[in-house]
């Protein structure tokens, strides 16, 4: 028998020299891949860096300007504040000052009214029917009498008294004697 070429373990020791390089080949190809792939992320990761840095200064300043505009708007309300106590100072002053005296200016006016309204045409005055106002006649010495109608108040002529009607015509004390005989009131 012929002798065998390659000893058994010179053919074992070839085979594992081969898978040996080709496992160090593969790992080699993997390392290189992995690289590249760590070299992408890396270039990706320091565009987002950089993309990041660009959107918190973006942020930074439009945080700095709400904060400026947040300033101008607590100066503008502390001013409509300052501008809200004024007028109400300055309205309740004015309305201390004037109130009073327009409310006593309307009620006269109010009064006169209804006593010009009554005056004219007999209206009815709280209910109390007002006496028509005649003009004054002249007497023959030239002084001026008042018909007795319009000195007697409607419940003293329901009375029939002229005396007690003086004061609520507003004549004063001795008022209808008075204007009764034409002495002491003249017309100017």
């Amino acid at each position: 028998m012929p002798a065998p070429l390659v000893a058994s373990t010179d053919a074992v020791a070839v085979g594992v020299t081969v898978v040996a390089t080709l496992v160090v080949v593969a790992l080699a190809g993997s390392v290189v891949y992995l690289l590249r792939t760590v070299h992408e992320l890396r270039h990706e990761a320091e565009a987002h860096a950089a993309e990041a840095g660009q959107l918190l200064d973006e942020v930074d300043e439009a945080v700095r300007q709400a904060g400026a505009e947040v300033q101008r708007v607590d100066r503008m309300v502390g001013s409509a504040e300052a501008i809200s106590d004024a007028v109400g100072s300055a309205s309740r002053l004015v309305g201390g000052a004037v109130a009073e005296p327009v409310i006593k200016v309307v009620a006269f006016a109010s009064g006169l009214a209804r006593v010009v309204r009554a005056l004219r045409g007999g209206r009815l005055v709280r209910g109390i029917p007002a006496v028509p106002y005649e003009r004054p006649r002249r007497r023959s010495g030239g002084s001026m009498q008042r018909g007795r109608s319009a000195l007697r108040h409607p419940r003293a002529l329901a009375r029939g008294s002229t005396e007690a009607s003086a004061p609520a015509a507003g004549l004063g004390p001795g008022g209808a004697a008075a204007a009764n005989n034409g002495s002491s009131r003249k017309r100017r």
